[in-house]
């Protein structure tokens, strides 16, 4: 990998992962940075910008606009919801162009970059679990860096990738040693005591769902030994685990997602998500033009929110530019089917990015997981670019 940090370049590479880890609030002048480095590069420039990057480029720039005129998180977030998302799109470009489209060099990048991205969370809750234990139900906690008070959904967004290490590992990654599986196992098990602790249903569900996900895809394209490696392994765990640990809600280690579950109707209503995109749907028609946030609060959903800041223009070339990307993977994952296992990567982290973004405000409180997002569909538009022969 080091090989492959080189030839990406080392700036490049130190800035990103700086930005993702975000140690102290920085990724803000970060993001700057990586922005003005990627305009530098004319020559990539010009061969890279597509229609893609348009699509994205429209949409931050109207969104831009509607939110200067109540600019609460700061005058700063205007030119950064302008400029970031298509530098971080052109980004991931810039990097699967230096590598060649390497499937086996992309994979591991974008698994260094998960862990990078979880970092600080992890940090967070975890120094919380020393400190305090299970038995406390609040699930806001202080940031690691700053001591700033972190609402659990923008926490838990953090362990998003994370919480697909298990459907990652289901085929065999090349390059990454056992002592490398190891680790995102262990790492996992840490992050799911963390999700666990500010009681987050929504990465539980995603973790459960790219694995069956995963399962389906991969087994036909793998060996039968290699499948009957995986169904012993899964099935040792879970005996093991059945017979060790206790899942009684009443546990102190349960506290936080016990207190969850037990009320029923936030749960069937989604945290009365679904009042509020039914809502949304009508202001499209009575409100296009945007709504107040003291109307129902957040619509905790990426293209409703965006809608209620940005207004209608907003709001279609968001779903002009996801359409693209989803279509983008479609195509990729088509493509050198004896890639498998990073074809699986793409249709994982889309399915985990996509999960978050229908239940999550995502802009106004966890713009660096958008930001990660276009980085991740700008990998996937220059790695299809490149394979353009379905084998």
């Amino acid at each position: 990998m080091l090989k492959a940090i080189r030839k990406i370049g080392v700036p490049f590479v130190a800035l990103f992962f700086i930005y993702l880890l975000n140690p102290y609030g920085l990724n803000i002048y970060v993001g700057y940075l990586i922005a003005a480095l990627i305009l530098l590069q004319r020559d990539f420039l010009v061969k890279n910008v597509d229609v893609g990057f348009w699509l994205l480029f429209m949409f931050s720039v109207i969104y831009a606009a509607f939110f200067s005129f109540d600019p609460k998180a700061g005058n700063q977030y205007i030119v950064i919801y302008a400029v970031v998302p298509g530098a971080f799109y052109l980004l991931g470009k810039f990097f699967t162009g230096k590598l060649k489209s390497n499937p086996v060099n992309l994979v591991i990048l974008l698994l260094i970059s998960a862990v990078i991205f979880s970092i600080s969370a992890v940090l967070s809750v975890f120094t919380d679990i020393l400190q305090n234990g299970y038995n406390i139900v609040e699930r806001n906690l202080p940031n690691y860096w700053t001591g700033n008070i972190v609402p659990a959904t923008i926490m838990g967004s953090y362990f998003t990738l994370i919480m697909t290490v298990p459907a990652l590992l289901v085929p065999k990654i090349k390059k990454l040693p056992i002592i490398g599986r190891i680790f995102l196992l262990v790492y996992y098990v840490i992050a799911m005591a963390c999700i666990l602790r500010i009681g987050s249903r929504t990465q539980i569900s995603i973790s459960l769902i790219t694995l069956l996900v995963s399962l389906f895809y991969v087994m036909p394209r793998q060996s039968f030994r290699r499948n009957l490696f995986m169904f012993l392994l899964f099935f040792l765990g879970t005996f093991y685990m059945i017979n060790t640990v206790s899942f009684d809600l009443d546990q102190d280690w349960l506290s936080a997602f016990a207190n969850r579950m037990e009320d029923s109707q936030d749960f069937t209503s989604g945290g009365g998500r679904t009042d509020r995109w039914i809502k949304s749907m009508e202001y499209l028609f009575t409100k296009p033009l945007g709504w107040s946030e003291h109307e129902f609060g957040h619509a905790h959903n990426l293209w409703f929110d965006v809608l209620r800041i940005g207004g209608f223009l907003s709001f279609f070339c968001l779903i002009f530019f996801t359409t693209h990307a989803y279509l983008a993977v479609f195509k990729a994952i088509k493509k050198k089917k004896e890639a498998y296992t990073f074809n699986n990567q793409i249709m994982i982290y889309t399915l985990a990015f996509s999960l978050v973004f229908m239940v999550e405000p995502i802009l106004e409180g966890m713009f660096d997981f958008f930001a990660f997002f276009c980085f991740f569909i700008g990998v996937v538009k220059k790695y299809s670019a490149d394979n353009p022969v379905i084998a």
